[in-house]
């Protein structure tokens, strides 16, 4: 079949241009607390230790220069994402729908709506450093071997107003309940105990084979059709060719970002379901896994570009038995393991700490680091935030990176109205807040992202040794050891949120430079000792 691919180098060329058209629009976004610009040369700035070096504000993304390359390695004594100068890297922010393909259910209510200026700005202000952007198959792909030119400039423009922030992307192939062609007809009867299913994202018409089985599902779940459950077999099996084109397709979309160090890396399917047996399930995962790297190396390796890092994600229901590929069967040297750990505030499942242990557990017996591609809760009465704070705790202990699910959800998304005919009525709190029915953004979850923003460190020289700290007073306490003298960056960069300049104090390492930017403050030291150790209060 004939495929019709997007030449990398021209679509190079648009990216820059939007990175420079973008730039201007951040340098002119620093907001005071009341939204008022504010004046470069006339801030005043809160007094500071006389040994701190207090720079004039600027832009995050000025802030953080270049984004450089993030590669996988295993030196050290256990796997890290680590940049080129070899400073461990943490990569925190949250997952953004924006470019989602979802059924409009409602004809008042949108599913999405495109990210603005502010969104982007709102970002950096809370000291992310990710976003892992929500692709769908069937917006990229709706014509089989044809690509949409128009959807993939979006994509890039994310890219780069991210990266213009200092933001790195991952590109997520997501996908819920297989496809948003999995629903049900406007006049079905589903029997008691089932609904009708209002449709999901991910596939396109043509890879969604379901041989007409029942698309009637359980309260809640919408991936007990029987209907998505034949659309996943088909694509296992291969059926039509189905799973070899999205691997091809994916080889057509990493070609046009594969010189680009902003995209960090791919996350290859967004939560596939078994349909099998453990054994089975582990042997159709493993099959499209590989599949798809090979495609995801062919399509860099011919357009010129480097190995980007591959997020590979669990089955669903993990953390079950047959939800991994086999064991040794997937060799590439730059994997990342990136489940999600929402069980605990979605459905009161195994504690939030537990699925983190077990992660961790496998992330380091694999050699892979450990990323959570999606968590967080959806509420602020206190269970809610006691939960994020647990995870929060956890997340450091572990020394892990992870994006909140998610930046906002629109009142006509799907799972917000969860079945047809049903208008939703109460607002959806994410780390934005939608007031329902009238789809009218109420503005930041403040007690969400006090939490999500939290200071971390952003780069740390060698590897991080421990790391705790509490949203609530902006402390910090850090240990790091320096691996190897001669090539190891020296260079540590902290996040600390909030107006007022953070007192950073510490051994092995320079006084800091603090810099203050909208949200909060980067502080960078030299670390000259090791090991070290820094203190934030």
């Amino acid at each position: 079949m004939t495929r019709t691919l997007v030449p990398p180098h021209p679509r190079r060329g648009l990216l820059v241009l939007v990175v420079g058209m973008a730039w201007v629009l951040v340098l002119g976004s620093c907001t005071g607390d009341d939204g008022t610009a504010l004046d470069d040369s006339t801030q005043e700035l809160a007094p500071s230790d006389p040994e701190t070096t207090v720079a004039g504000p600027r832009p995050p993304g000025e802030v953080v220069g270049p984004l450089g390359r993030l590669l996988v390695t295993r030196e050290g004594g256990r796997p890290a994402i680590v940049d080129e100068q070899d400073r461990e890297v943490l990569l925190r922010g949250a997952n953004l729908n924006s470019l989602g393909d979802y059924p409009q259910v409602n004809l008042f209510l949108p599913p999405t709506k495109p990210p603005t200026e502010e969104d982007w700005d709102q970002m950096a202000a809370h000291g992310f450093s990710v976003v892992r952007l929500v692709l769908s198959w069937s917006a990229l792909e709706p014509v089989r071997g044809q690509l949409d030119l128009g959807y993939i400039e979006r994509i890039q423009a994310a890219v780069a107003a991210a990266a213009d922030r200092g933001m790195y992307t991952v590109l997520d192939m997501h996908q819920d309940a297989w496809s948003r062609f999995v629903a049900s007809p406007p006049d079905v009867g589903c029997p008691p105990g089932t609904e009708p299913a209002i449709g999901g994202d991910g596939a396109p018409l043509w890879a969604t084979l379901t041989d007409g089985a029942d698309t009637c599902h359980p309260p809640g779940n919408p991936d007990g059709a029987p209907a998505v459950r034949a659309a996943f077999t088909a694509f296992y099996e291969n059926r039509e060719g189905i799973r070899d084109a999205f691997a091809t397709t994916w080889k057509a979309l990493v070609a046009v970002f594969a010189t680009e160090p902003a995209v960090v890396g791919y996350d290859l399917l967004n939560e596939p379901t078994t349909v099998a047996d453990p054994l089975i399930s582990a042997r159709q995962y493993t099959d499209l896994v590989v599949s798809v790297l090979g495609q995801i190396r062919a399509g860099e390796a011919e357009a010129g570009g480097f190995a980007h890092i591959v997020f590979l994600e669990p089955m669903v229901p993990f953390p079950l038995p047959g939800t991994l590929p086999v064991e040794g069967e997937v060799v590439d040297d730059q994997i990342v393991f990136a489940p999600h750990d929402e069980v605990e505030a979605g459905s009161g499942g195994l504690p939030v700490e537990q699925i983190l242990d077990i992660a961790s557990d496998i992330a380091q017996a694999r050699g892979w680091p450990l990323w959570i591609g999606e968590h967080g809760v959806h509420a602020t009465d206190e269970a809610a935030l006691d939960v994020a704070r647990r995870f929060a705790t956890a997340q450091d202990a572990h020394r892990a990176g992870g994006a909140w699910w998610q930046w906002r959800q629109w009142c006509g998304d799907p799972q917000s109205i969860g079945v047809p005919g049903r208008t939703p009525t109460e607002a959806r709190v994410q780390l934005n807040t939608v007031t329902c029915p009238d789809d009218v953004d109420a503005g930041p979850t403040t007690e969400l992202l006090a939490t999500a923003g939290r200071a971390y460190p952003r780069a740390a020289p060698g590897r991080i040794i421990d790391l705790t700290s509490d949203p609530d007073a902006r402390t910090l306490s850090l240990e790091g050891r320096v691996v190897d003298d001669l090539a190891t960056g020296r260079d540590l960069v902290l996040w600390v949120p909030g107006d007022a300049p953070p007192e950073v104090s510490g051994d092995g390492v320079s006084e800091p430079t603090l810099t203050p930017v909208p949200g909060g403050w980067y502080a960078s030291l030299a670390v000259d000792d090791s090991p070290y150790r820094v203190e934030v209060e």
